[in-house]
């Protein structure tokens, strides 16, 4: 009941929240797959070509996010908010007339910037800054636009493209970010304190961008944050832009992958919801050293286990990850370092995430095309999601009481 209380109160910014996450998904890999093989053909690329055409355009988008991320601190959150959204739709409409791979490039390169990077990044800053208490219930529900995305829009947008050639579903796309998300961002955040910044924060807010970065990298325990946050971008991006030419290794079809997506988008829901009376009641620096275990778990089961009903399990398994770790790591960076400067803190976090996603495409097509099989991958992932396991208990209360 508190819970619901909760919603219904501040239904107007959970719902710019959600708004926000929701409409994110047009600049992830899970929807930009869908038009891969398009964009293979049009312009003649292989997979490794395309992942690396892929993973510069997601790399300049990186370099640009922590510049563009801070300015969450300084000016009104409705312009902010609505200049992301334009952002998104101006990106939607350059794939949509892209007549050349560097257009093409420009253009993904500004989705993902305006999609993966501020979208995500403007609806989780604004609901750690605005909420204390309650702050990991604010989170949970504001990202239930991810799995709404994930279960909604590849349906949607997998229809469009039989009825319509791929250039018109983009200009679909941008009509609907025009129609729907637009307004509503307008509406929702008016000139209350919704729209500024917290008058209790002002003046740490008001420290350079620079001098904030620097207390950040001054803080040791960053260091062992930084491998625990990257991992799940780095592989879940690989995987899922590969992810037919992997199931195919696993005897997994096309359709079986499309249905495990329920599956994640469903266990990436109970999860952000159940993680947010979690967070308040033990912390996210309590939590945050455990979220990477189901993603292990995860890739373990095919490894052990090649038959259909793994798939299921392997996406529920993401997904869990992916719920827990949205709110766990909005959290993490209030509690060390304020809300004053967590606009700055996290979009240098998520431009790192980014960077991370950039890399991932390159390497994951290189490794497929040297034919290095999917368990020896995924044996990888799991080591490498150990390693940052252990390091994340750095920030955990046992080993840092402060």
């Amino acid at each position: 009941m508190s819970y619901l209380t909760f919603v219904l109160r501040e239904r107007r910014l959970l719902t710019f929240g959600v708004s926000l996450t929701f409409f994110s998904s047009f600049g992830q890999t899970f929807l930009i797959a869908l038009f891969v093989p398009f964009f293979l053909d049009v312009y003649q690329l292989s997979n490794s070509g395309f992942g690396l055409v892929y993973s510069a355009a997601t790399l300049s988008s990186a370099l640009i996010l922590p510049w563009l991320g801070q300015w969450i601190d300084r000016v009104p959150l409705r312009w902010y908010s609505l200049w992301v959204a334009v952002g998104l739709m101006a990106a939607s409409l350059m794939v949509m007339v892209s007549w050349h791979i560097s257009v093409l490039f420009m253009a993904i390169a500004l989705l993902r910037l305006c999609g993966q990077g501020l979208s995500g990044h403007t609806a989780q800053t604004s609901m750690a800054r605005f909420y204390d208490r309650e702050r990991g219930k604010a989170l949970s529900v504001s990202s239930l636009g991810y799995p709404l995305g994930e279960a909604l829009l590849p349906l949607a947008v997998a229809t469009l493209l039989t009825l319509f050639h791929w250039r018109v579903t983009w200009g679909i796309i941008a009509f609907g970010i025009g129609a729907v998300l637009i307004p509503v961002l307008y509406l929702l955040v008016g000139r209350t304190r919704e729209g500024r910044l917290n008058p209790s924060e002002s003046d740490e807010a008001a420290d350079s961008a620079i001098k904030n970065y620097e207390k950040v990298f001054s803080d040791n325990r960053i260091w062992y944050v930084i491998p625990a946050v990257l991992m799940p971008p780095f592989w879940i991006t690989g995987l899922f832009l590969y992810q037919i030419r992997i199931g195919s290794e696993f005897g997994w079809t096309a359709s079986l992958i499309a249905t495990a997506f329920i599956f994640f988008a469903l266990a990436r829901t109970l999860a952000s919801i159940g993680v947010g009376p979690a967070i308040d009641r033990f912390s996210a620096r309590t939590l945050f050293p455990f979220y990477l275990l189901p993603m292990a778990l995860g890739f373990l089961m095919p490894v052990l286990v090649q038959a259909d009903w793994v798939a299921f399990f392997y996406m529920a398994l993401f997904g869990t990850t992916m719920g827990f770790g949205s709110n766990v790591k909005s959290a993490l960076w209030a509690e060390l370092y304020g809300t004053g400067m967590i606009g700055t803190v996290r979009s240098l976090i998520s431009s790192l995430m980014v960077l991370s996603t950039a890399v991932s495409p390159f390497l994951v097509g290189w490794m497929l095309d040297a034919d290095i099989s999917m368990v020896s991958l995924l044996i990888l992932a799991i080591a490498s999601i150990a390693a940052s396991t252990l390091l994340a208990f750095r920030v955990h209360p046992w080993f840092d009481p402060k």
